[in-house]
This record gives structure tokens, sequence and C-alpha cells, in this order.
């Protein structure tokens, strides 16, 4: 091949690398100026079966068209030219000087904590661009990352196309079906090992090659925890512990436990490097003796606060007989301090009972003086910050909890409290990753994942609400709240039969649970058990009479079953308590129309249009009506209003057309 040109302009002038099936070579392309350097990638097959080769040209080019795709990205290098001759096929690609990571290693010289942070920023963003392509690279290691001679930058190579490629026509003998494996052994996690690479698949291998690069160890040599499946690399490392935390959850074995998106991880080592909080401790590798000390004489600390708590509750409960009850989100212990003045604990005992009488003012006052006299003691900052938030005040709630923090890191109850003020403030991002570090501290905390898990479902991350709410019910069981919430997460996501499984499991545990009533019977609307469907939308209003959406359904649902009369009043009802309620008044429309009372109809959908100017099924309705009343011209506005808010509406858009040829326009 060597000074061959391809299809007259790319001369090949040196090999780079080969393969099995596959060549690498470095060529000019002489058509350009200057003759610029290029990469050619020649992908020969030995196999003359023309279904062989026509999947193969049909892989290749569907693959190409994502490798154009890609190129965009300034990290990631362009394809140039995509062809065949000869029943080989070659790619033509930017030509990247530089080195690749593995080259690096080879010196034995590691990365620091900073380094390892730059370099993980670094290829995280070209991989979340990847990933927002819907692609999956699959073979993420320290070969296929190329530091850029001319800024240092890591460029991404390699994709998982030409492997798939290759697999195809070295396995043609054998039937093609499944997932082909892509991928090398050490970077590959096990749901990748069995065919099915994951988003987060991408994530463990990146985490892999970084503390390859931060601890010269490759991943074949590795220790394994039996019971775990996790990878043992923490005691070859020095590194800070909130670095050690983010690099752990990367390389979980189980994919659910990682990072689910770079988004989120890039999003927490911004927070690493931008933390001012307090001094980062550098932790050196840990000896295996020295941890064993360090554990018995944790333990015996431990046994010492305890008892010394316990001693502390006793003087407490002897002068304040009144106790405060702790909601299960509380049970995180944090130590009293020797030094701790009394008069402070005295003070905020008293601003602890102002807060359980909801005489909130009042309890802020008692606790700030009690920081006068000790401000260095993290449940001050956080009753402060509970009440403060009962008072709406979240802005200074989250000073509060951050106080809180800067004196104890790892107090999950100050890291949960804060996730729920900054959700109050709008900040779904923080509040999920404060959320998720009250977690980490504290795994089976179940309040903590709930409201994980509600946000998420808030934000349309059902995938992540889902398996945050399902931890949450196996921690606490009997979480009624947990269970309603997963019931409308699996709804949203299309699975009627488990939402109705955790529904019925919310109302086992609290029988008077008006919301997940509701949710039942719209459970059941969508597998139609419409009868099913009011029996539960009846027991919503037996708990409360008053709630408008369980009118509403009830009468939607009874106009699925012709009870016109009974569901024009359930209606009705509806519409006394919310009177905007869009919703109930188009069905209203709807229902009459079915009634053939076609005038009061058209008010009631003019009604759900006016208070939802965008609600394209109330227009396409009143669209139909006017059309079966013969009002032609009139109908048309309908339809065109319906096609503006939703352009891919079939319906409407053959219903205007018909009727502009009868009206000949």
């Amino acid at each position: 091949m060597l000074g061959k040109t391809l299809r007259g302009r790319y001369q090949i002038i040196r090999q780079l690398g080969s393969g099995g099936f596959s060549t690498t070579f470095v060529a000019k392309d002489l058509d350009l100026p200057g003759q610029p350097l290029c990469v050619v990638k020649q992908l020969k097959s030995n196999d003359s079966d023309p279904l062989i080769l026509q999947t193969v040209r049909r892989l290749f080019d569907t693959e190409a068209q994502v490798l154009y795709r890609l190129g965009k990205h300034e990290q990631i290098p362009q394809l140039y030219a995509h062809f065949e001759e000869n029943q080989e096929f070659y790619l033509v690609q930017e030509y990247i000087e530089g080195e690749d990571i593995s080259q690096e290693l080879l010196t034995d010289k590691t990365l620091n904590e900073s380094q390892i942070i730059d370099f993980l920023q670094d290829i995280l963003g070209t991989l979340a661009f990847v990933h927002e392509q819907d692609v999956i690279h699959r073979d993420i290691k320290p070969s296929n990352l190329i530091r850029r001679q001319k800024d240092g930058k890591i460029v991404l190579i390699d994709f998982g196309a030409v492997k798939e490629i290759r697999s195809l026509v070295l396995h043609s003998e054998e039937q093609m079906t499944g997932t082909i494996l892509i991928g090398s052994s050490g970077y590959m996690p096990s749901e990748q090992l069995k065919g099915k690479p994951r988003f987060s698949s991408d994530i463990y291998a990146v985490g892999v090659t970084a503390i390859q690069l931060l601890t010269g160890v490759s991943p074949d040599k590795f220790e394994e925890d039996l019971e775990s499946g996790e990878i043992i690399w923490r005691n070859q490392a020095s590194i800070s512990n909130e670095l050690a935390i983010i690099l752990e959850r990367m390389v979980r074995s189980h994919f659910k436990d990682r990072y689910q998106s770079v988004k989120e991880l890039l999003f927490d080592l911004e927070k690493l490097r931008n933390y001012t909080g307090q001094v980062t401790q550098i932790l050196p590798p840990a000896d295996n003796k020295y941890r064993h000390f360090k554990k018995y004489f944790y333990i015996l600390m431990l046994l010492f606060i305890a008892g010394l708590s316990f001693g502390m509750a006793k003087l407490w409960s002897y002068i304040y007989p009144k106790n405060a009850v702790i909601s299960s989100s509380e049970v995180t212990i944090t130590p009293i301090l020797a030094s701790t003045n009394n008069q402070a604990i005295k003070l905020l005992k008293q601003g602890k009972t102002l807060i359980e009488l909801h005489r909130y003012e009042e309890a802020i006052n008692a606790i700030d003086q009690s920081l006068q006299f000790d401000a260095k003691y993290p449940e001050s900052w956080v009753k402060k910050g509970q009440a403060l938030s009962k008072l709406q005040k979240y802005e200074e709630a989250q000073k509060s909890y951050e106080e809180a923090l800067k004196i104890q890191a790892d107090y999950s109850l100050a890291w949960y409290e804060r996730g729920l003020v900054l959700e109050k403030l709008n900040r779904q991002e923080l509040a999920q990753e404060s959320l998720m570090k009250a977690i980490e501290i504290q795994p089976n905390y179940p309040e903590a994942w709930y409201n994980l898990g509600r946000i998420q479902s808030q934000e349309k991350k059902y995938k992540e609400a889902y398996f945050s709410l399902a931890k949450a019910t196996e921690i606490k069981p009997d979480y009624s709240d947990a269970w309603y919430k997963l019931g409308v997460v699996l709804n949203q996501i299309k699975q009627p039969k488990k939402a109705l499984s955790a529904l019925e499991k919310a109302l086992e545990i609290e029988s008077n649970y008006m919301e997940a009533w509701i949710e039942h019977g719209s459970t059941l609307t969508e597998l139609k058990q419409y009868e099913e469907a009011v029996v539960s939308f009846n027991k919503a209003l037996e708990i409360n009479a008053e709630s408008a959406d369980a009118w509403q359904k009830r009468g939607y649902i009874l106009g699925e079953l012709k009870r016109y009369d009974e569901a024009i009043a359930s209606l009705d009802k509806a519409i006394q308590i919310k009177p905007d309620y869009a919703e109930a008044w188009y069905h209203r429309g709807v229902i009459l129309s079915l009634m053939n009372n076609d005038d009061e109809a058209i008010a009631s959908l003019d009604k759900a249009t006016q208070i939802k100017p965008d609600y394209h099924a109330a227009w396409y309705q009143r669209g139909l009506i006017l059309e079966k009343q013969q009002k032609f011209a009139e109908a048309i506005e309908a339809y065109n209003k319906t096609i503006q808010i939703w352009p891919v509406n079939q319906e409407a858009i053959a219903n205007r057309k018909r009727l502009q040829r009868k009206l000949g326009r």
C-alpha cells in the first residue's frame, strides 16, 4: 500500500498500525494546498458472501454518517470521506498531531489530583457531546485518547463503528443476532461484557482510565472485592476524599450505582474544583495495619460519644420533660463537643421546643443567642435553617446549612435540608447534588432518596427517579409517599401495571391517601378498567369532596362509559370548585357534543381555549363540531389554530384540506 494513491487523491506515506481486519495509514491529501496529512483506515473483507458484503456496506454507510456528525466537535477527528474499492472499505479522517495517553503511562509518571481533575473535565466535555448524539463510544482507554500537541487537549478517537464491522466479518459464519461486543478488557463494566452497553459504561471506562493515570496500575492488576465486585484501588493513591468519592461512583460495578449522565459528573467535578468552604484534606494511601488500628480507635470513640450523648439526653429530659418529636430524617448523630457551652445547649433546646410549637421567630431568637455562646456547634445552624425555612426565608436557611457544613462536612442532615431549600429556590441541579451528598454520607436515608426521586421526576428524569424512589421503598417499606410517587413515575414511563401495584402498596399503608386514589383511578383508566376507575375516584371524593381533580377525572370516565348525565354533573362540580379548570371545560364540551348539544359544547370549548390558548385538542374538537354544523369556514379556522399549535396533527391537516377543496380554495 505504501506509495499507492487512493481515488487519485490520498497518497499513502506510512503505516500507523494494523490488526486482523483493518490497517491504519498516514496519507497526503493531494487535492488540498500544502498536501496536509490525513489518516486512512482500510477495512478489508475476506468474505465474498453477497449477504455479508451487503450487510457490511449498509453498516459502513450508516456508521460513517455518525462519524461525520461526531466530527463537528473540535476534539473528535473529522471524517473527510468514506468509500469502497474492490470490496475494501476506507475511512479518511483528520490527522491529529500528538501522542496517545498510553505512551504517557510508559514513563511511570502518575498524575496528581489537580491534573486528574483537568483530565476528567477535558475528556468528559467531549463525551457529553457524544452522548447528546445518542452514541456510546464503547472503547474508551488510554490508547484511544490523544493529547493534541498544539494545545494539550485530549482528542477522542476510534469509535466502535470500525470494530463492529470487523466483528461482523470475522464472525460471519455465526448467526448475526444480538449486540456485537465492542470494548477492551479491564475498561468494560459488567453490562458491556454482556453486550448491553449504556451511557454509564463510557463513564466507567473514563473512571478506570483516570485511576490508572493516578496510580500507574493497569486495570488488569486491580484487586476486586469478592463480595461487592468493586475494584480496590484507594490504597494506591494520595488524593482528597472528595475526589475519591467521585471516582468510586464512576467505577461502581452496577450501572445503577454510577453517575447516570456526564452532565451530573461534570457538575460534581466543578463543585470540587470551586469548593472553598473548607480545606480539602489529601489523604495518603492507607496502610492496612494502620487502617485496622484506626478502625478500633474510631469504634471506641463512637462508644464514648454515644455514652456522652445518652447522658446529655438524660440531663435534657430532666430539665425539659416535653421532648420534641424527631423525624426519621433527623436520626443523624452529631457529636456534642466537650467544649460546647452549657448555656448554648440550654438555648438550643429552647429553640428546638419552640420549633415544635411552630413559634419560628422566637426559635430563631433563642438559637441566635445559643450561637453567641458557641458558634461551632453544627446542630444549632441546622435548627436555625429549619426555622428559617418554615418562614420561607430560603436564602437565609441555605446559608445556615452551609455554616453547619463548614464545621462538619459529613453532616448528612445539613446536606439533606440544604437540598430541600435549594429546590424551593428553583436551583434543581444544586438541590439534587446536595441530596446525593447526603446519600453518599448516609446511604440508607429514605427521605433523601425520596426527595431526590421526586425532584428527578419533576425534571423528567424518569429512569433516575424510578431508581431513587425504589431505593426509598427498599430502605423503608412502609413509606407511602415513596410508593405513591413511584406509581406516578411508572405511569410516566408507560408501565401502568407496575404503577398499579406501587399505588396499591401506598394505599395498603395509608388507606386515606387521596392523591394515591386519584392516581390509582387514572392508572385503571389507562388500563381501560373504567368501572374500577370510577370506584377509585369515588374513594378519593369520600376523603375530600372538594377535589376538583377527582371530579374532573371521574367525569371523563363516566363519559367513556356513556353515562353522560352523570359525567356532566361531575364535570360541573369540578368547574364549581375550580372555575379555570381548562381540562374540565374541554371534556364537558366533548360530552355535550356526544349528547348533540353542539351550541353549549362550543361554549364549553371556547371557555377551555380562553383559559388555555394553546389547548390544541380543544381547538380540534371545536373544528369537528363546526364542521358537523356545516360552518366550514369557521371549522377551517379552528383546524388552522390546531395545526399552528401542533403541526403534526394529521387529522386536522386532512380535515382542513378536505374542507378547503369543498369550498374551492
